[in-house]
């Protein structure tokens, strides 16, 4: 049934520590219903412990648009040290991670700054230009993969650059 599936991945999310998780889908699949119903849960049953913040992509989405809408129920921990209000873990579902338009230089500004908080827990202050550490965060999205304009597979050359196993 539809709430074993959810229960059981509440499980599975909330005993996960701190990796990204992408739902992939064709459109009228119920990606964003699944994750809306188990963000639901999550905090219903610990409103002490979880707290989550919907995000919706667009094609206009960029990063500065992005980096204010994740900033916004974070609050100055210590130093540069900033993450939810208390001791709780906030949980971003992003939606339609797909749809933001490339730039000149065929990148994804909103993609790139999700990517460099997961590699390395944290973004820039666009105005004091200093690190903001960003900690007790999750990153769940979902994206149609027939709309797709986001470019994940990397190329050889940069497969021989970092180093990756030629599978990956």
């Amino acid at each position: 049934s539809t709430q074993s599936r959810l229960s059981a991945a509440s499980d599975v999310y909330k005993r996960q520590n701190s990796h990204p998780v992408l739902l992939i889908g064709l459109a009228g699949c119920g990606k964003t219903q699944l994750c809306k119903g188990l963000l639901r849960e999550i905090s219903r049953k610990n409103p002490d412990a979880f707290q989550y913040l919907v995000i919706n992509f667009n094609y206009y989405t960029d990063s500065m648009y992005l980096q204010n809408m994740l900033e916004q129920p974070l609050e100055k921990k210590a130093g540069r040290q900033y993450g939810p209000p208390g001791k709780a873990r906030l949980i971003y579902f992003i939606d339609d991670l797909n749809m933001p338009q490339l730039d000149p230089y065929n990148t994804q500004t909103a993609i790139a700054l999700l990517r460099q908080h997961a590699d390395y827990g944290h973004w820039y202050d666009v105005v004091k230009l200093s690190l903001k550490d960003i900690s007790n965060t999750l990153t769940i999205a979902a994206m149609n993969p027939s709309a797709c304009l986001l470019y994940t597979s990397p190329s050889p050359r940069d497969r021989q650059k970092s180093r990756m196993p030629s599978s990956a």
